[in-house]
C-alpha cells in the first residue's frame, strides 16, 4: 500500500501507526525477512516514508505478554518484548521516515506504559519526539487527532 501511494501521487508517504497496527507499519517499512516464515517482505520503504507517527504503539512488546503464552505472547512473532519479532523492528534506529514521533499515555490499559524488559511499550529508538498523554488506550487514540494531524502537517507540536 505504501509502494502504491508513493507511485500514484509521486510524493513521501505519511504513515500512522494506531496500537498493534504500529509494530506492523513498522516491520513493513523495514522490510528484509519475516521472523516467523523467512518470506522476503523486500526491500526497506524509508526512502518513501516523509512521516510516521505511532500512537499507543506496541513498539517494544505489550505488558500484557509479562509470559510468553502462545498467540498474541509468543516468542517468535508475538508481543512479548523478548520475541524475535519485537527484537528485528527494534534492531536498528530510524528507519520509518524522515520524521518519527510516537504518542503514548502512562494509563494505557492495553499496550501498558512499561514492559517487562524495564522499556517503555511505545517508544521508537531515534524518534525526533515523544507525547506523553494522559488517560487509558482508547483515550490516547482518540484524543491525540489535533496532535496527530499537526505532526503530519508541521512535523512539530
Amino acid at each position: 500500500m505504501i509502494q502504491v501511494v508513493a507511485a500514484f501521487t509521486h510524493r513521501k508517504v505519511d504513515v500512522i501507526g494506531y496500537s498493534l497496527g504500529s509494530p506492523i507499519a513498522r516491520k513493513a517499512i523495514l522490510g528484509g525477512a519475516c521472523v516467523d516464515t523467512g518470506e522476503n517482505l523486500g526491500p526497506s520503504l524509508t526512502a518513501l516514508i516523509d512521516t510516521y507517527v505511532s500512537v499507543a504503539g506496541a513498539n517494544r512488546g505489550s505488558f500484557l505478554c509479562a509470559l510468553p503464552f502462545p498467540g498474541a505472547c509468543n516468542m517468535k512473532n508475538g508481543l512479548s518484548c523478548m520475541s524475535s519479532y519485537i527484537k528485528d523492528i527494534n534492531a536498528r534506529p530510524r528507519y520509518e521516515g524522515k520524521y518519527i514521533f510516537s504518542i503514548y499515555g502512562p494509563q494505557d490499559d492495553k499496550v501498558g506504559y512499561r514492559n517487562t524488559c524495564g522499556q517503555l511499550c511505545s517508544q521508537i529508538a531515534g524518534s525526533n519526539a515523544e507525547f506523553e498523554r494522559p488517560g487509558n488506550h482508547d483515550d490516547v487514540l482518540i484524543k491525540t487527532a489535533a496532535l496527530q494531524f499537526k505532526l503530519i502537517d508541521q512535523h512539530s507540536a
